[in-house]
């Protein structure tokens, strides 16, 4: 079963996605950028679904930072509420591989996962 690491501060956003994913992916749930590039140095997630939004690290400053390691093969899906067009594009010139608006449509979270990992 491939392996998604969910990073947002909001504990009821990750329970939207534990429940949408549950039965389809391994879902490991996290609450910060800190706590994802830690998480990244032990398991290697097939994707990660991150939360732009976020105090402390914010969710821009996580991708850039998981660009930075030299064992990246997971794929990372920009989740936000902040949708809009510039946010998407500079999300996609950092190397995010998809961007998800919250709230989100369960079946449209899952097909965009599935077309990234299976």
């Amino acid at each position: 079963m491939k392996n998604v690491l969910a990073v947002d501060d909001n504990p009821a956003n990750l329970t939207m996605v534990r429940e949408t994913l549950r039965g389809i992916y391994k879902v490991n749930l996290v609450t910060s950028g800190e706590q994802a590039l830690r998480y990244v140095d032990i398991k290697k997630p097939d994707l990660i679904l991150l939360d732009i939004c976020m105090p402390g690290m914010d969710g821009m400053t996580t991708l850039e930072e998981l660009n930075k390691k030299e064992d990246r093969k997971w794929k990372v899906v920009i989740l936000t509420a902040v949708a809009d067009k510039e946010i998407e594009n500079e999300s996609k010139e950092l190397g995010a591989d998809g961007f998800i608006a919250k709230p989100f449509v369960p079946e449209n979270m899952i097909e965009t996962l599935s077309s990234l990992i299976g």
